[in-house]
C-alpha cells in the first residue's frame, strides 16, 4: 500500500537513507533547506520524494513568490511504477495556493516526463559556459612546482567566496565538474571584470585550471563572460515552470538565471 503525504522533521533520517539508496555515489549529506517536502511511503518508509525551496523572483519589475522543486528521487526498487509522478502531482496540488508558480531545473532525463505530466513546462535551456584558466605564467609555475603538495591543495577559502566593488559583485566556489577541479561562478552582477580576473588569479595559484558559469542566454552578465573567453559547453539544463497564477505568463519573461537560482552547486 502506497501512501502520499507531506513530510515532517521526524522523516529526516529516513529521507537521508532514501537518498543513499538513490545516489550512492553522491554526497548524500548535502543540506537541502527545503520549505516543504512530499513523499510516497511504502511499509513505513519513503520510496519517492520531492521537496521545494522558497524563492523570490523579480521579473519585469514585479516580485513573485515561487517554489523551486529540488531533491527528486525514487527508490531503485520502486522505479517504473509511476510513484514519482504521483508524488509530483500531490505536491503540486498541495502548494499551488501558496505561490504564483513553481520552477525546476531538470538534469536527469528520467525526471522530465513526470514533471511535464504534472504541469512543469520547459521554458528554456541554459548552458554551462566554460573557460580554461591556463596562462603562460601559470603553466611555467606549475612545471616549476611539480611534486609540491601545496599546488594541489584545496582552496583555503570559505565554501562560497564573495568579491565586491561598488556596483559589482561575484560569488564563487570550488567544485568538481566532469572530474576537473573548477572555479564555479555561482552569481555575478555589474562591471565585474576586475573581480573575475582576481578570482581567476587566486584559482590558478591553487592549481585550478577551469572556470564555469551556468547562465541563461538573457543574463545581463553573459556578454562580459563571452568577451572574457567563456564558451558554451555541451552541457545544458532545462528550466521548467509550473504556473499557478493564470495572470503570469512565463514565456513573456526575460529570464536572467544563474547557478544561484538552482540547488545544483
Amino acid at each position: 500500500m502506497i501512501a502520499l503525504r507531506e513530510t515532517t522533521p521526524a522523516d529526516a533520517e529516513a529521507i537521508l537513507a532514501l537518498r543513499r539508496r538513490c545516489f550512492p555515489e553522491d554526497d548524500v549529506a548535502k543540506d537541502f533547506p527545503a520549505s516543504r517536502a512530499f513523499i510516497a511511503e511504502a511499509d513505513g518508509r519513503p520510496v519517492a520524494h520531492l521537496a521545494f525551496v522558497d524563492k523570490q523572483y523579480v521579473l519585469e519589475g514585479r516580485e513573485y513568490s515561487a517554489a523551486l522543486a529540488v531533491d527528486a528521487m525514487t527508490d531503485p526498487a520502486y522505479r517504473r511504477q509511476g510513484l514519482f509522478s504521483r508524488v509530483a502531482g500531490f505536491a503540486r496540488d498541495s502548494i499551488r495556493g501558496h505561490y504564483a508558480f513553481s520552477t525546476a531545473w531538470q538534469i536527469r532525463p528520467s525526471v522530465l516526463p513526470a514533471m511535464v505530466t504534472n504541469g512543469w513546462a520547459p521554458i528554456l535551456r541554459a548552458p554551462v559556459f566554460v573557460r580554461p584558466l591556463w596562462s603562460a605564467a601559470a603553466l611555467a609555475a606549475a612545471f616549476e612546482s611539480r611534486g609540491n603538495d601545496a599546488t594541489s591543495a584545496r582552496f583555503a577559502a570559505p565554501y562560497y567566496t564573495t568579491l565586491r566593488t561598488e556596483g559589482a559583485h561575484i560569488v564563487t566556489r570550488e567544485t568538481t565538474l566532469k572530474g576537473y577541479r573548477t572555479l564555479a561562478i555561482a552569481d555575478l552582477a555589474g562591471p565585474a571584470r576586475p573581480l573575475l580576473k582576481q578570482a581567476f588569479a587566486q584559482a590558478r595559484r591553487h592549481g585550478i585550471n577551469l572556470a564555469a558559469a551556468l547562465l541563461s542566454w538573457r543574463h545581463p552578465s553573459l556578454p562580459l563572460l563571452l568577451r572574457m573567453g567563456f564558451l558554451p559547453s555541451p552541457h545544458r539544463f532545462r528550466f521548467l515552470v509550473n504556473v499557478f497564477d493564470p495572470r503570469f505568463d512565463p514565456r513573456r519573461v526575460r529570464w536572467a538565471l544563474s547557478w544561484a537560482d538552482t540547488d545544483h552547486l
